[in-house]
């Protein structure tokens, strides 16, 4: 009976040693897991994830390779090579140069824009925006690497014609109709560069000419959509006449900025096109006009003398921001895209006479 004893209790120590080694080998196992670096490489889309203890070996190894991205155990980003995307300050605007020095400026961009990243300087980033490849300065700049980027931007063409999705901050994301193409492709494409897609006859062709409608003709689309600015149809043709700038550009800018005549500044202030409705506050500081042909004559001034031709004339068309009015006119990236989609509505509306001229 001792002995029977004395073989139980040897039997139970040992089930207790083992359940311990095997506690302290899954602890281990995690604490090791928990030490351990993780070195992301994207490829055309492919991921392929190496880990590694050291951190000074998991530096050399992303440093070594173009798309690396350096996780720390707790999942956080460290570092990264090669392109991802840069988010600007939400709060404020983002002056875009042509070189890495910051001695000439290309333009601007509103707070919260996604910039593509093409480079990492010491002291600079070069990205690429609506057409532009420009330099920022990296301070206050959220910087994302392609490993952790889930969401971008791209074009599409639905039933012939093309619409652009925007990932931004509240005031620039969405999706809206830049114009039409003969092109058929079920792709989504991943660029800045509308040109890579189409040739957006809207937002390249001349604002110096004169639109095939009348005053009328604008009047039948502004009454069809409920507009405030129904029976205004001669403002935008008089601008025209006066100051050469097309009377259906005119009419889609407005259509843009107020939602045709429908914004608030619109309404209590007749001011159809954001004049000094600036980012910070932009009903506080808005021009109040007597009336809307005083806005639009206003605006179809600004246009003939400061864009077209003087100090902003950078091309006499919507354009982006490598060429055209909006690399000055406006903070929205896509202002250019935006405008061209309201010509194009207005203009397939009435018959499509504009675009059979321009193309």
């Amino acid at each position: 009976m001792i002995r029977l004893k004395r073989k139980k209790r040897l039997k139970g120590w040992s089930m207790i040693a083992t359940l311990s080694l095997a506690i302290a080998a899954f602890l281990w196992i995690q604490s090791s897991r928990e030490d351990t670096y993780t070195v992301e490489t994207v490829t055309n889309g492919d991921r392929v994830t190496r880990s590694f203890e050291s951190l000074a070996e998991a530096k050399r190894y992303m440093a070594a390779g173009n798309n690396r991205t350096l996780f720390s155990p707790s999942g956080e980003v460290l570092d990264f090579t090669g392109t991802g995307v840069v988010v600007t300050p939400s709060d404020a605007i983002t002056h875009l140069y042509k070189d890495a020095s910051f001695q000439k400026r290309q333009s601007y961009v509103a707070g919260g824009t996604r910039l593509q990243l093409l480079e990492r300087g010491e002291n600079h980033l070069k990205v690429r925006i609506s057409g532009a490849d420009v330099y920022v300065k990296p301070d206050q700049m959220a910087l994302f690497p392609e490993a952790v980027v889930k969401r971008r931007g791209y074009y599409e063409i639905r039933d012939g014609d093309v619409y652009h999705s925007v990932e931004a901050n509240a005031n620039l994301a969405g999706t809206f109709l830049v114009g039409p193409t003969e092109k058929r492709s079920k792709n989504r494409y991943y660029t800045e560069r509308v040109e890579d897609v189409f040739d957006s006859p809207y937002q390249f062709a001349s604002i110096r000419s004169t639109s095939p409608y009348s005053a009328k003709a604008f009047d039948q689309y502004l009454k069809s959509i409920d507009s405030p600015l129904s029976g205004e149809g001669a403002a935008f043709k008089r601008a025209e006449e006066t100051y050469g700038i097309n009377a259906l550009f005119l009419l889609a800018v407005a259509g843009h900025e107020s939602q045709f005549g429908t914004s608030d500044i619109a309404r209590e202030k007749r001011n159809l096109f954001g004049f000094h409705a600036t980012d910070d506050d932009p009903s506080g500081n808005a021009t109040s006009f007597d009336t809307v042909e005083a806005s639009v004559k206003a605006a179809a001034e600004l246009f003939a003398t400061k864009y077209v031709k003087g100090p902003y004339a950078r091309g006499d068309y919507p354009g982006n921001k490598q060429e055209g009015i909006n690399i000055f006119y406006a903070s929205d990236p896509y202002w250019g895209e935006k405008v061209a989609g309201t010509m194009y509505t207005i203009d397939r509306e009435l018959g499509l006479k504009y675009l059979n001229t321009i193309q």
